[in-house]
């Protein structure tokens, strides 16, 4: 029974530091992120970098805090991973593909399972969890913001 959890913990941690490398190397050679990359507007590269390395360190934070605590509540993990898959689509769909339509229903799923997954740790009295959730549940905020911003520009009456 030990060996069936270090073995769940090792596919969990394989699978998500997976998911960043490819997330990352999607991301940075898509089009569209690239022209945001190198326009003027923009930070410089170095700082563009860090931050993509601190989110995903916050993450890296948050799996293994969950891992610690998963051994009563098996589906922190799933719900943890459900937000990150569909935190990555809405990443790709923006930077890679500016399908905003996609990015929106993705950022939307994102802050829907975070916000199920803070409820749960809150009923199960983990708050130190929880707080690192709603730093997560903050940024999906944003990213729903600015997505049904770039949605409404993109496809809305503004176009015209």
């Amino acid at each position: 029974m030990k060996s069936q959890s270090i073995r769940r913990k090792s596919y969990s941690i394989l699978i998500t530091c997976l998911t960043c490398l490819i997330l990352s190397i999607i991301v940075f050679q898509g089009r569209y992120f690239q022209n945001w990359l190198y326009s003027a507007d923009t930070l410089h590269k170095v700082f563009v970098i860090i931050a993509w390395f601190v989110l995903f360190a916050f993450y890296g934070v948050c799996l293994s805090n969950l891992l610690k605590s998963n051994e009563k509540q098996k589906n922190y993990l799933f719900l943890f991973g459900i937000q990150f898959l569909a935190f990555v689509v809405y990443v790709i769909s923006t930077y890679c593909l500016a399908t905003y339509i996609i990015a929106t229903v993705s950022s939307i799923l994102s802050l829907i399972f975070a916000f199920l997954l803070a409820i749960k740790l809150f009923k199960n009295k983990q708050y130190a969890l929880m707080f690192l959730l709603i730093l997560i549940i903050i940024y999906y905020l944003y990213c729903v913001f600015f997505s049904m911003i770039f949605c409404s520009l993109e496809y809305g009456t503004w176009k015209n």
